[in-house]
């Protein structure tokens, strides 16, 4: 099967502790179509995000954070 990889960041816009961070991206790490997400060491509002884009959006990607009333966009994609 190929998979069509693809990356792009997360911009976290609210201020979370950092296991909020982690926690946010061990949730979008459980989505079947991601291959991984991490949060930036640099920089700990940003979560890096590389998915399958033959089977999920960014922007469905995004929706996962704000679902839980955080506010997040896209960058980088």
């Amino acid at each position: 099967m190929n998979q069509a990889i693809s990356d792009f960041m997360i911009h976290v816009d609210d201020s979370l502790s950092g296991s909020d961070m982690a926690s946010l991206a061990d949730a979008l790490g459980g989505n079947a179509c991601v291959c991984g997400a991490c949060v930036s060491e640099s920089a700990s509002h940003l979560i890096m995000v590389s998915y399958d884009s033959d089977c999920a959006q960014a922007h469905e990607l995004v929706d996962q954070i704000r679902a839980r009333g955080i506010r997040a966009e896209a960058i980088g994609w």
